[in-house]
C-alpha cells in the first residue's frame, strides 16, 4: 500500500483498477471488439452462395476496384472532381455491382472497398454514398 494513500482510497483504486483490468478482459479475443455483433449472428447461419451471374459481377466490380486504386495512387489532395478518368470509372464500377441483385453484405462491402479506393473524389464518394446500402433498403433476407 502506498504510504500516500489512505486505506480507503487505495482499496477504492484498487477495485477501480481490478474493474478495468476485467473490462479489458471481456473485450480480448473479438478482434478488436466490434466482430462479436456480426459474428455470433453470420455464424450461425451458413454463408450466402452465389449463383454464377453474382459471382462474374463481384469479378467486375472488384475489377473496378482495383483500377480506381491505381487511378488514385498519384494523386495526393482532395478535389472535388477527382483524379481523370475516376468519375467514369466510379459510373462503371456502379453499374456493374448493380447488374445483378447481391446480397446485402457482399454488396455493402463492394462500395466499401470503392469508398476507400475514391477518398480523395468528393464527387466519387458521394455517388457511391448515395448507393450505400441503408438498414432495410436492399431487400429482406441476408443472402438477398
Amino acid at each position: 500500500m502506498s504510504p500516500f494513500l489512505s486505506p480507503p482510497v487505495a482499496t477504492g483504486a484498487l477495485a477501480i483498477a481490478v474493474a478495468a483490468l476485467a473490462l479489458l478482459a471481456a473485450g480480448c479475443g473479438n478482434s478488436g471488439g466490434h466482430a462479436s455483433a456480426t459474428t455470433s449472428a453470420t455464424s450461425s447461419q451458413a454463408p450466402c452462395k452465389l449463383d454464377k451471374a453474382q459471382r462474374h459481377t463481384v469479378a467486375l466490380a472488384l475489377a473496378d476496384i482495383r483500377r480506381l486504386r491505381r487511378i488514385q495512387a498519384p494523386v495526393q489532395t482532395f478535389s472535388q472532381d477527382g483524379a481523370p478518368m475516376q468519375n467514369e470509372v466510379t459510373g462503371k464500377f456502379l453499374l456493374d455491382v448493380g447488374a445483378t441483385k447481391l446480397p446485402p453484405n457482399v454488396f455493402a462491402h463492394l462500395i466499401h472497398l470503392a469508398k476507400t479506393a475514391v477518398n480523395l473524389c468528393g464527387a466519387c464518394s458521394q455517388g457511391l454514398e448515395a448507393d450505400e446500402p441503408v438498414l432495410g433498403n436492399r431487400g429482406g433476407s441476408r443472402c438477398g
